[in-house]
């Protein structure tokens, strides 16, 4: 009856419906009354010490009948369904081939797989196995076409396994197979299946079936007819701009670059001043030819010319390129020729377009560029990059300023051709006002748009009056005052307004900027700033980059940067700065307090308080740090730079843990030698001791092991003359990991051993149960497994004792090794198993792919060849998956078997 109940959980079941299910046309007479003992049964067991007479909160009545309520969301049909059709909503490949497995982990049996075979035969049941089946068949075409096929390859094998019969799900099986690389092993499925249909239907296989054995038997290299199946194709061009006009000629000369349907010449440059449209055409090229080059589409602001001095790094371009083809943060190569020749690789047999706008010179760009000539590279800078026409065989295309017709034309899709038309000596003078220059006349629009009672001939008047009021840009991009442009746009603003524009052009510490981060930095709160946001943004003075987050055109930016310098005090803009730097502190400190609630903030001030639009949960807090991960690095620099160093530190220390975990190791490297400097210029030694003991770890992760060793030997005196014998007992154990890390047992145990006489000193049982599992780790390491099985003992029992599942995960997966490296095969199964299902429940993937690594190892050892390559199979899809450095030695193990 329970069973019944999950199947329409959320939803009544009338009593006729339970004893329909039950008991079927054989019903006793005191069924009714059965079903009610049931209801009663069940809800003690689901709800222990429930008072008599207490529904609970999991059994209701409902409409003549029961209901299983999931109100607290602990029901996998729920989840399941949910993680389904998030899979199904349009989305980026890699998020729906991993919200389908998640689905499929959920899917352990087949349903009601543990109840009457009569019972189970009942169409509630049916339906549901119905559905369920039909989310495997779309996953497996989703990991296929996403060409993510050992992702969901265990879930899938484990489910044909419950119906040999069912030849669509086989087929999908043998495809998978097939394009995970195990070719032998699809030929020997659909074997298996072939024999079974023949003995048990006396059939042949059906088309689809033998479709995929045809697929198998294609020699591993040859591409088969007809579409491949698609990996994941990144779209990051920006939105085009609806209004496009002009530029015939240039576009023209541009497309031809890209006819025959692949580059002729794979590499396009498009130079030309601030402001004459380099970007807009670039975009506008990119989406029209955009069909010509199926596999993706990538784009970076290299931010060559930043008013701030912000300039991409290539590498952190690379990284992001990477990561939009599915190489996880963690397994992105640690050198920049590392992640060029892993780029190249991955482009060198797709077709994938990449615009790298706004460059500074060609050493910049170089590391940026596919080497397959079927890819094609669009640059644009204000230099004309001579030497990738040199060295690259460059197409350069050098922008001018728009004729005047294409300049009538731009204010005509703007304002109306009627408009224009009827006022062309003022329209004349305004093009002449602008130079041509397609940001100024699209400023100029902007503004006339917001006033359609005023004529060009009072504007044109306004523009020649402010003309020469400024100096012009400085060096030879000066080809006419358009500063005269932004400043008569700018005097119509509001003072408000006119304020927030200063503001956000001359305090930036980042690309963009968010809707909460703008309000701090006014001083106000969001409400009063979004229409002051709008007004900005309807007169072409701020863009937006995505939803609530706003950008400035450098030439813009220029402009409002001296314009505050002219207007407001260096005392406002310091103030301004502060409060936006006060806002990233405050933020991240919050975030970081839900997304690591036991890591205390090192401060011996007051930790800022909390604010309304702080993150509630984890997930918030993940989302607010991918979001801001480049803000919040140049806003420790900012701090640092211009005496806020708390604000740096702690910044940079709030963001470490994110960092870290989600392997943006050089993020952390720079930002936490920045904070460090900050931290000892405060004087403040609680905080030095912490952001050195966080350097050492990251220079411990990337190999810097002098820098990590002169680190931590800091931390632990800092510590140690603090009396913080906690934090010192820490640094003690990152020291004993960088020492294991080197080889060096006995000191590894030294330090580790150290650390536990000062947490048994303090009192403090998680540390303790921790430094003993490590020592036990330790004594594995050095070849003595007997020593660890006592420490890894104690320390089970303590993290058993507090409840602590991860600790107890981690010391069942030491012991297991320990009970391996011993010989006792059997005791270090028992071991290992109990450390996977606590893994599992925990859905920390990685170590879960460490314990089925050794526990396929333990397997191989004991003289159990298929159950090592089952666990080591399951191991590989989930290493695969996350990028794991251990898929190799997996992969290299089953091939090898």
């Amino acid at each position: 009856m329970l069973a019944v109940l999950l199947t329409r959980v959320g939803r009544p079941v009338t009593l006729a419906e339970l004893v329909d299910v039950v008991w079927g046309p054989s019903a006793p007479n005191t069924a009714a009354n059965a079903v009610h003992g049931y209801v009663s049964t069940l809800r003690k067991l689901l709800e222990p010490g429930l008072p008599a007479r207490d529904p609970g909160r999991w059994l209701i009545r409902g409409s003549g009948g029961y209901q299983f309520d999931d109100s607290a969301g602990r029901v996998d049909l729920v989840e399941f369904r949910r993680l389904v059709a998030r899979a199904r909503a349009p989305r980026d490949a890699t998020d729906m081939v991993d919200s389908y497995q998640r689905a499929l982990r959920l899917w352990t049996g087949p349903i009601a797989g543990n109840i009457d075979p009569a019972v189970r035969s009942h169409a509630a049941f049916q339906e549901i196995d119905r559905e369920c089946r039909q989310a495997a068949r779309d996953a497996a075409d989703a990991a296929l076409a996403a060409g993510q096929a050992a992702a969901l390859l265990d879930a899938i094998h484990t489910i044909a396994e419950w119906d040999v019969l069912d030849e669509s799900m086989q087929a999908r099986l043998i495809l998978l197979l097939k394009a995970a690389g195990r070719q032998a092993q699809a030929l020997d499925r659909y074997d298996l299946v072939r024999r079974t249909l023949a003995d048990e239907l006396g059939v042949d296989p059906g088309a689809e079936l033998s479709a995929a054995h045809r697929e198998a038997l294609r020699p591993a290299g040859v591409a088969r007819p007809g579409p491949a199946p698609s990996p994941i194709r990144p779209a990051q061009l920006p939105a085009d701009l609806p209004l496009f006009t002009g530029r015939t000629t240039d576009l023209a000369q541009a497309k031809s670059v890209t006819s025959g349907g692949f580059a002729a010449w794979p590499l396009l440059t498009v130079a030309g001043m601030a402001g004459v449209g380099k970007t807009t055409l670039a975009v506008h090229l990119a989406h029209e030819v955009a069909d010509r080059f199926p596999d993706g589409q990538l784009f970076v602001n290299l931010r060559g010319f930043d008013p701030g001095g912000a300039v991409t790094d290539p590498a952190d371009a690379l990284r992001g390129f990477l990561e939009a083809f599915g190489v996880t943060a963690a397994n992105v190569p640690r050198t920049m020729d590392a992640m060029v020749t892993l780029y190249r690789s991955l482009l060198a047999d797709r077709r994938v377009l990449v615009l790298l706008d706004n460059a500074r010179d060609a050493e910049q760009v170089r590391p940026l560029l596919p080497g397959s000539r079927g890819c094609l590279a669009i640059v644009t800078s204000r230099t004309a990059l001579s030497g990738l026409v040199v060295t690259h065989g460059a197409r350069p295309l050098t922008l001018g300023a728009l004729t005047a017709a294409e300049a009538s034309d731009l204010l005509a899709s703007r304002l109306g051709a009627d408009r224009v038309a009827a006022e062309p000596a003022a329209v004349e003078q305004i093009i002449r006002c602008c130079g041509g220059l397609p940001l100024a006349l699209a400023v100029v629009a902007a503004r006339a748009a917001t006033d359609p009672d005023r004529s060009f001939t009072d504007i044109a008047a306004a523009l020649a009056a402010a003309h020469g009021r400024l100096d012009a840009f400085a060096g030879d991009e000066a080809a006419t005052d358009v500063r005269a442009v932004f400043s008569w746009s700018y005097r119509a603003l509001s003072d408000e307004a006119a304020r927030l524009f200063r503001l956000v052009g001359a305090v930036r510490v980042g690309p963009d900027v968010g809707l909460s981060a703008v309000a701090r930095l006014a001083g106000t709160d969001v409400q009063r700033v979004r229409p002051l946001l709008a007004e900005l943004v309807r007169t072409n003075l701020l863009g937006r980059s995505a939803a609530e987050r706003y950008t400035t055109h450098d030439l813009l930016a220029a402009f409002a940067s001296e314009t505050a310098d002219a207007t407001d005090t260096p005392g406002d803009r310091r103030a301004a700065l502060q409060r936006l730097l006060d806002h990233y502190r405050r933020t991240a400190l919050a975030a970081h307090g839900v997304y690591l609630p036991n890591r205390a903030v090192p401060a011996a001030g007051p930790v800022p308080a909390p604010g309304p639009d702080d993150p509630a949960d984890r997930d918030a807090a993940v989302s607010w740090f991918t979001t801001e991960r480049s803000t919040l690095l140049q806003a420790v620099r900012a701090a640092a730079d211009n005496g806020f160093p708390t604000h740096a530190w702690q910044i940079m220390w709030s963001a470490t843990p994110f960092l870290h975990r989600s392997g943006h190791w050089d993020d952390r490297l720079t930002g936490s030698r920045i904070a460090l400097a900050a931290a000892e210029s405060t004087g403040d030694p609680a905080a030095t001791a912490a952001i050195r003991m966080d350097l050492g770890l990251v220079a411990t992760e990337l190999g810097l092991h002098d820098e990590a060793d002169e680190q931590l030997l800091r931390a632990v005196e800092l510590f140690a003359a603090a009396g913080d014998h906690t934090s010192q007992a820490e640094a003690y154990r990152r020291l004993s990991y960088l020492r294991e890390l080197q080889d060096r047992y006995a000191d590894a145990l030294g330090y580790v051993t150290e650390a536990l006489r000062l947490q048994e000193a303090t009192g403090n049982r998680p540390d303790v149960a921790r430094s003993l599992n490590h020592a036990a780790w330790i004594h594995v390491l050095d070849r003595e497994p007997a020593l660890a099985i006592d420490k890894g003992e104690r320390a089970l029992a303590i993290f058993q004792d507090i409840g602590h599942v991860n600790g107890q995960a981690s010391t069942w997966d030491t012991l297991g090794h320990a009970h391996h490296k011993l010989g006792d095969y059997p005791r270090a199964r028992e071991c290992y198993l109990a450390s996977l299902r606590l893994r599992r429940e925990e859905g920390t993937r990685v170590y879960e792919a460490d314990v089925l690594h050794r526990l396929g190892d333990n397997h191989h050892a004991a003289g159990e060849p298929a159950e090592a390559h089952a666990h080591w199979r399951q191991a590989l899809v989930i290493m695969s998956e996350i990028g794991h450095p251990g898929t190799d030695e997996v992969r290299t193990k089953l091939t090898a078997g």
